[in-house]
């Protein structure tokens, strides 16, 4: 009878044992599932909005439910001295050359200096770029301030040839990137949707993963309504572009519900007035 008492309790004291373990098992990897759709959505959130952000009037080519491409600006800089209509031309811009990653220059635009609007022209680095000649000292002698900043100038090549109504001398210029991100099937996580982004020329590259069936974009022309698309007449007047990245995981082991997380972030383009 006590060996029968005693296999009792401790059966009793076994069940309860696992099913607080099964119980603290289930938690924690639902924890892990949940943190996991947490840092997808903000993954995608955080590098989209840094790369929009700057986005000057003119850069929206595409606005669409689940696919966005843009023109960003890496630096805005002058033209300082030139020689004549496609010669080099020195410029000055922060950081110089080597604060661009030239392999994703996708080309450069000018400001008007009437309309303050933006030109822009698609051409590879490597029909701008020039090397040799002395832009600081060309620049200095129109004026520029070159102490302690010799390497932000330096030289491009071909600006006239494109815009063909002139660069002249103080006209502000951009180099930009071309990047298109979209919504689509996730390679690296089957049965889900994930977000890629492409530079102009470039692969497309899955860099958030997990996302679910919800998540696009939106676009906001004045007033407070969002649309899912904006077609070519009305692209300049988008002012904030709204990112919805809610995330989806799979239910862990012995759960029976998706964690999924919802996730909106509303990224205003600041330069595009």
């Amino acid at each position: 009878m006590e060996a029968l008492v005693a296999l009792v309790l401790s059966s009793i004291v076994m069940i309860l044992v696992s099913t607080t373990f099964v119980v603290q098992s289930g938690y924690y990897a639902s924890q892990h599932q949940s943190v996991g759709a947490h840092d997808n959505a903000r993954a995608a959130t955080d590098l989209m909005a840094s790369e929009i952000r700057s986005v000057m009037e003119g850069g929206v080519l595409v606005a669409g439910a689940r696919t966005l491409t843009v023109r960003a600006p890496f630096v805005l800089g002058a033209v300082c001295a030139r020689a004549g209509s496609a010669l080099p031309m020195d410029v000055q811009s922060d950081g110089g050359k080597a604060a661009l990653d030239t392999t994703e220059v996708a080309g450069f635009a000018v400001r008007d200096p009437v309309t303050a609007g933006w030109s822009y022209y698609n051409v590879p680095w490597a029909t701008l770029r020039i090397t040799g000649g002395v832009p600081a000292s060309n620049c200095a002698d129109n004026g520029a301030d070159t102490t302690g900043a010799r390497s932000d100038f330096y030289r491009l090549r071909n600006l006239e040839t494109y815009h063909t109504s002139g660069v002249a001398e103080g006209g502000v210029f951009m180099l930009f990137r071309q990047t298109t991100f979209r919504i689509d099937d996730s390679v690296l996580e089957p049965g889900s949707l994930a977000l890629f982004r492409q530079p102009y020329g470039g692969q497309a590259v899955e860099f958030a993963t997990g996302m679910d069936t919800t998540a696009r974009f939106g676009y906001r022309t004045g007033g407070a309504t969002y649309a899912d698309t904006v077609f070519a007449g009305s692209l300049d007047d988008i002012d904030v572009v709204s990112i919805t990245a809610d995330a989806r995981k799979r239910a862990p082991t012995g759960g029976r519900d998706d964690v999924t997380f919802g996730w909106t972030v509303n990224v205003a383009l600041r330069n595009v007035r």
